[in-house]
């Protein structure tokens, strides 16, 4: 930052330097009123309106703005006066607002400018005619132009002296022997254009450095500011969502509700806040850095308008997936962490955005849905969670002593430091069914969210030591084989061995 800093400062005063003109420069007395290919009295081809008012005194050089007669953008015009206040010059620079742009356009107000074949304000076209040979007639709109090449001049004729079938004509094919040489002039503007013809010119690189400071001087310094005021608002945008996400997370401490559910939620609605902030500041920036570079904007917002249309009709199954999104989000359906099923796939849910939903499933695979193409969605975690236990037990046993044994492992389960804080409930429904080997006892066991997997894995490790304790068995199947009445069964003796 420094450093450009310090670049920017050394090529302002170098352009300073190299811009800078006397003010008491003295002008040539013999071409006050000169007229030349790149001269028009103190004013020259390649001066920039800063240069021109270093040479003139202050109350000589007034600046008007006025509007084009055929555009509604204005127009900077500077009116030279002499020191009787008698109008001599009106000058136009190539960019508004800006003097140190080049004078591009001089029109000549009073008589005494001439060439130095004489040819001024007051001459008529054969007088023209003959002092340029190479001068030709030029269609306008609303006016019979006579250009002379060699001077880049333009006369505008008067049309009191000339026929109304001259005056009048259409073709664009006037030619220059068909005007009487008697026709005065009304107007006399010389133009000098600043081509890419002029790229070996001094003035051209004079001009191009020139032009090259002005920006450095007005633009470079917004556009420093910018930056600056992009980087403290996108400071200022994580600040907010992390007070955000402190107070939504203090909040549900004192509310008592489960803190890890909690967090999942402010964790996702945080990120999103903060994704969405950072795209509507970065699209504004860029959009004021292209104006500081001269490029039209308004183009880009109506591509952009019709680009929207095109994807409101071409794009609906995208416009789905963000809408389907956003109620996702707005519903609190599943978290950053949850674990569910979706269209029948299990998995941890790693990410949610407004178009996709990543889920991870037990063997490592992720699998990416479209939000609106989700049609079945089941949450195993949100809020808490509850697990199913079947406990299967010989018929010969009690039911009731079994049931009790159950009781007991699961109380003390719940005052174990490393199980209990997290089981909600335990409730025992007795006897479910009657299997073909087995009574089928059932148990449900309700945790804080995420939790039910470990604590019913430790829940039947202990039933199973608690069951072998008690001399309880845990049935497997029996295939009876049944001959019938007529082959009777098959004797069998067991002999010891003495």
């Amino acid at each position: 930052m420094y450093k450009l800093i310090l670049i920017i400062l050394i090529a302002v005063s170098l352009g300073s330097c190299h811009s800078t003109t006397p003010a008491d420069e003295p002008l040539d007395p013999g071409k006050e009123f000169l007229i030349a290919r790149n001269q028009v009295g103190p004013v020259t081809k390649g001066m920039t309106v800063k240069r021109l008012k270093a040479l003139l005194p202050d109350d000589r050089m007034k600046k008007i703005t006025s509007r084009a007669e055929l555009a509604a953008d204005p127009i900077d015009n500077y009116y030279i006066y002499d020191d009787s206040s008698r109008l001599l010059l009106i000058i136009s620079p190539q960019r508004n607002n800006d003097e140190t742009s080049r004078i591009n356009k001089v029109i000549i107000k009073d008589p005494r400018f001439a060439t130095e074949s004489g040819i001024g304000l007051s001459s008529q076209v054969g007088e023209i005619r003959e002092a340029y040979p190479d001068s030709k007639i030029v269609p306008a709109i609303n006016d019979i132009i006579l250009y002379i090449r060699e001077l880049d001049a333009n006369f505008e004729l008067d049309e009191r002296n000339l026929s109304p079938q001259i005056w009048n004509d259409t073709t664009g094919n006037i030619q220059i022997d068909n005007i009487p040489g008697t026709t005065s002039v009304n107007d006399l503007s010389i133009v000098w254009t600043y081509g890419a013809r002029n790229i070996t010119d001094k003035l051209f690189w004079s001009d191009l450095f020139h032009h090259f400071i002005n920006w450095v001087v007005t633009q470079v310094p917004a556009i420093i500011i910018l930056i600056l005021l992009l980087w403290g608002l996108l400071r200022l945008l994580r600040f907010i969502v992390k007070r955000i996400r402190k107070g939504a997370t203090d909040r549900l401490y004192r509310s008592n509700r489960d803190d890890i559910e909690g967090q999942k939620r402010i964790n996702t609605i945080a990120e999103i806040i903060h994704g969405i902030g950072r795209i509507f500041l970065w699209t504004i920036f860029i959009l004021m850095i292209l104006e500081k570079f001269n490029i039209n904007i308004a183009p880009i917002l109506a591509s952009a308008g019709i680009v929207g249309l095109a994807v409101g009709f071409g794009a609906q199954e995208l416009v789905r997936d963000f809408i389907s999104g956003f109620f996702m989000l707005l519903e609190d359906q599943i978290r950053e962490g949850d674990v569910a099923i979706i269209n029948g796939t299990g998995g941890t849910v790693e990410k949610i955005e407004l178009r996709t939903t990543t889920l991870r499933d037990a063997s490592g695979v992720v699998h990416i849905f479209q939000n609106g193409k989700i049609n079945t969605l089941s949450n195993m975690t949100k809020e808490w969670s509850a697990m199913i236990v079947d406990i299967r037990t010989a018929y010969k046993e009690d039911t009731d002593h079994v049931n009790d044994v159950l009781q007991q492992v699961g109380n003390d389960m719940k005052k174990d430091p490393d199980f209990g804080p997290n089981i909600i409930g335990i409730e025992y429904l007795g006897v479910d069914q009657f299997a073909d080997s087995a009574v089928i006892l059932k148990v449900k066991i309700s945790t804080k969210a995420s939790q039910q997997w470990s604590i019913s894995r430790e829940y039947r490790r202990r039933v199973k030591k608690a069951f072998d304790s008690n001399g309880i068995e845990i049935p497997f199947p029996h295939v009876s084989i049944y001959t019938g009445t007529v082959t009777k069964p098959m004797p069998l003796e067991i002999e010891s061995k003495g």
